[in-house]
């Protein structure tokens, strides 16, 4: 009988980001935890980046999609290979602009061992340019002009965090380890939504069917925030965060989420505009705005942003790209 621990698959997405990619990978390779293996799915990268890591990470399993799957699509493509191995009890979703602490997976693996309704487990999420500022730490569903807030977000921690187990409606999908049956009883991620929101409805179809989520509080990790998003309120970003708001409440909300969701909407749009307006970023709730109405009308992505997936080398190293970015 061995006396290995449960196995770990970690699942890494990566577009057009082999900088970030080799460096989180780097990270990843200091992982004290004994068995794991790692893969990585090439989510219709551009620049060649697929084979450098290949090159360069030989241990690594890379799989490469035709095209850009967006991030719920690009996870599920990787899912299907792990998943149809037998050997994986946990897959640990993993952004890839990250850095982790090297007992981050001890930590994790421990507290879902202890808890057998714990089905996803993440760790507090610290902004990698400011380390001990909180970026993220478990979230509750609002429905309001979003639908999940965290309540732990930018919070300055001087002193380590007490170990502990804290329980959320869902976690951040920049790291999540689950277990194998959460995905074999709950299914997949759904690819409707493309960039944010996925992870969010998957905890919630999770916790529909008796399967907890939780955030390790003592369990560590860095993310490049600004290097994945560009920073702050941008149009990419608040165009899918309206449309996610409105698909998940489509699908799981109830008459009074309607009318707390709408009312929100309603109010907070006009004060978003002149506040955006006076720094000359009222495109983005432009965009918002439009993503709410492609959603409550069931409209594909708009072809304004589907452009931007084909271009190449369109944004700096790192900026924007699908497979990096943090979302619930």
């Amino acid at each position: 009988m061995s006396d290995l621990p449960p196995r770990v698959a970690i699942l890494i997405l990566s577009w057009n980001d082999l900088r970030n990619t080799v460096e989180t990978l780097r990270s990843v390779r200091g992982l004290e935890y004994p068995n794991t293996e790692v893969w990585v799915v090439d989510n219709g990268s551009t620049d060649e980046s697929g084979g450098a890591i290949a090159e360069q990470f030989p241990e690594v399993r890379v799989i490469r999609s035709p095209e850009n799957l967006g991030i719920p699509g690009g996870r599920n493509f990787g899912l299907e290979a792990v998943l149809s191995r037998t050997d994986a009890d946990y897959v640990m979703i993993l952004d890839n602009d990250v850095v982790v602490e090297p007992r981050l997976l001890d930590k994790l693996v421990a507290a879902a061992e202890a808890e057998p309704d714990l089905g996803i487990v993440g760790p507090t999420l610290y902004y990698h340019s400011d380390p001990k500022r909180i970026w993220s730490a478990g979230a509750f569903i609002v429905f309001r002009e979003v639908t999940a807030k965290s309540p732990s977000k930018n919070r300055l921690e001087t002193a380590e965090r007490p170990e502990g187990v804290e329980r959320f409606d869902c976690i951040t999908g920049c790291c999540m380890l689950v277990k194998r049956q959460v995905f074999e009883t709950v299914g997949r991620f759904n690819s409707q939504y493309f960039f944010v929101g996925s992870t969010m409805d998957f905890c919630h179809r999770a916790a529909k069917r008796g399967f907890a989520a939780a955030v390790v509080t003592h369990a560590r990790l860095w993310h490049k925030v600004s290097a994945s998003t560009g920073g702050g309120y941008n149009p990419f970003r608040a165009y899918f965060t309206g449309r996610s708001t409105i698909l998940f409440l489509k699908a799981h909300g109830r008459i009074w989420n309607w009318i707390t969701t709408l009312t929100c909407v309603t109010l907070s749009l006009p004060i978003a505009y002149f506040r955006e307006r006076r720094r000359g970023n009222q495109r983005a709730v432009a965009m918002k705005l439009r993503g709410y109405l492609d959603g409550l009308y069931g409209r594909p992505v708009d072809p304004e942003v589907e452009r931007y997936f084909q271009l190449k080398n369109s944004a700096p190293t790192g900026q924007m790209h699908v497979g990096n970015l943090p979302g619930l």
